[in-house]
């Protein structure tokens, strides 16, 4: 559907397409705040504050406004014809969304009441935005502006979702959520108009209130969460290390909790990472297949601090090295043995040296070599 296509519409619904031309005084009434300067502008509609941007269809049914793509117009508008011709009053899933009808019954049993008034979503410029010092945290550290950088060097629209911001009565907009991003948009300085929900708070304590109850909400990605994310989107490092992995017979494991772990399963995917980096493919494979070999039926205990031992073993092996005894000495080694080894030793490469010259050793005798750890 284009902007010239003839709009069937019941009998007294009047239609406007956004085409840059004067807006109607129908939907001038109904107008929110000012024009953008991209064109675009807030209607008052029966489910909240929505923007019109250009191409866009205003339709005002029994004297409320709705705001629709144009490929979206059929749809509404089969709504409003069965809405007129049946007088509905029990509705189906989906159409409350849609035209905004309520129940009585809608909220589940056993739902709070929701709390607050919808965002308004709105594009606002860069200059038009910014900060409250009070309670947001500060970006000018070492971390902050490493992840500026990189954001404003590869910015992506699709990983950008909206800025959270709070619509103070004096018209500025204080971000709550999405400190980073906005300055990264500010550094680059070609992005004219950044995407935003707009929520009205009494007083700054509130908004201060909303930032730690959204912050503290936040779970963050582990190591696993991360890598399994990266495999499913087919990155190269992720394939890579899935497949050692899993051809050495061991499995990466989905959740941290160690109590969870099953025999085989490990999670120091950025060991193997870091291990393929520096020392390649047949070192890390060996590593892997000496580990799968030795706790085969076990839970691999301190399996990073294992793992990066012998990668150190494999990299520089010691004179006389012979690595099928490898596996009958690492079998010596019972879990409480690893912990006693590095259980006062801080940092993973010191952790990492101390169990390699404990294997070494047990390479180097057949007696059990952590009667006095």
């Amino acid at each position: 559907m284009n902007m010239h296509t003839r709009i069937d519409l019941p009998q007294g619904v009047r239609h406007w397409t956004h085409d840059g031309s004067s807006l109607p005084d129908w939907v001038m009434s109904d107008v929110r705040g000012e024009l953008s300067p991209n064109g675009t502008f807030l209607i008052k509609t029966p489910v909240g504050t929505a923007r019109v941007h250009l191409g866009n269809v205003v339709i005002q049914h029994q004297g409320e406004l709705w705001c629709r793509n144009a490929e979206e117009v059929p749809d509404l508008v089969a709504g409003l014809r069965a809405e007129e011709l049946n007088n509905v009053t029990a509705i189906g899933p989906g159409k409350s969304a849609q035209f905004g009808t309520k129940s009585k019954s809608a909220a589940k049993k056993g739902f709070r009441a929701i709390v607050g008034a919808p965002p308004i979503i709105e594009w606002v410029a860069p200059r038009d935005l910014s900060v409250d010092p009070s309670y947001q945290r500060s970006i000018d550290n070492a971390a902050s502006r490493r992840l500026i950088a990189s954001i404003a060097a590869s910015f992506d629209w699709r990983l950008f979702s909206s800025l959270i911001v709070s619509a103070r009565p004096d018209g500025s907009r204080v971000i709550i959520d999405g400190q980073h991003r906005w300055a990264a948009a500010v550094r680059r300085g070609d992005l004219t108009h950044l995407p935003c929900c707009s929520f009205s708070y009494p007083t700054p304590e509130d908004e201060a209130r909303m930032f730690i109850t959204a912050n503290r909400a936040r779970k963050p990605m582990n190591r696993l969460d991360d890598f399994y994310a990266a495999l499913a989107a087919a990155d190269e490092d992720a394939l890579e290390i899935h497949r050692l992995v899993t051809e050495a017979g061991l499995t990466v494991a989905r959740s941290m909790a160690v109590n969870a772990r099953k025999p085989g399963e490990i999670s120091f995917t950025s060991s193997i990472a870091a291990g393929l980096r520096r020392h390649g493919e047949a070192v890390v494979s060996a590593a892997l297949t000496s580990m799968a070999e030795a706790f085969d039926g076990e839970s691999v205990a301190q399996g990073s601090s294992v793992f990066n031992a012998l990668v150190l073993l494999f990299a520089e092996p010691p004179q006389g090295f012979d690595p099928d005894k490898l596996v009958p000495a690492l079998r010596c080694v019972n879990s409480d043995g690893f912990r006693n080894i590095i259980r006062d030793l801080q940092g993973s490469e010191e952790r990492a040296v101390a169990l390699r010259i404990a294997i070494e050793a047990a390479l180097q005798s057949d007696r059990q070599f952590l009667a006095a750890a």
